[in-house]
């Protein structure tokens, strides 16, 4: 896994080896990043918040992560349904999450240690 330092966080940013992104991430095992897929999480969606869905939380299992970091955002506001906590319960895989601050030197401490860790980052709420 490439070796990422995640840098800073505030509401509506998260700092990445130098590069700021102004919305939600997933840092990928391979240490790739890319644009949260909020879309398919929508049909889940109830109030105004799309939740964090098993179906964002399946393409991460395809790459074997040992641990996911759940970042809920500044304040902790980003859902996550009971569905989805069962799907990675079911499919054996660890999970934190936390607010996005306390999340990423969670996760800056898992990259240190090399571990096979992917990331779902909530940037605002």
């Amino acid at each position: 896994m490439a070796m990422l330092k995640i840098e800073e966080t505030g509401f509506g940013y998260i700092v990445v080896d130098g590069r700021k992104y102004r919305h939600d991430i997933v840092i990928h095992v391979d240490g790739k990043i890319s644009k949260r897929k909020k879309e398919l999480s929508k049909p889940f969606k109830r109030g105004i918040h799309t939740p964090l869905s098993w179906l964002e939380i399946a393409h991460l299992l395809e790459e074997n992560p040992e641990i996911i970091i759940i970042g809920t955002g500044q304040y902790g506001a980003l859902p996550i349904l009971e569905e989805t906590v069962k799907y990675m319960e079911n499919h054996g895989v660890s999970f934190i999450k936390a607010k996005t601050p306390e999340a990423i030197k969670i996760l800056n401490t898992f990259l240190k240690e090399g571990r096979r860790v992917a990331s779902i980052i909530h940037v605002t709420c």
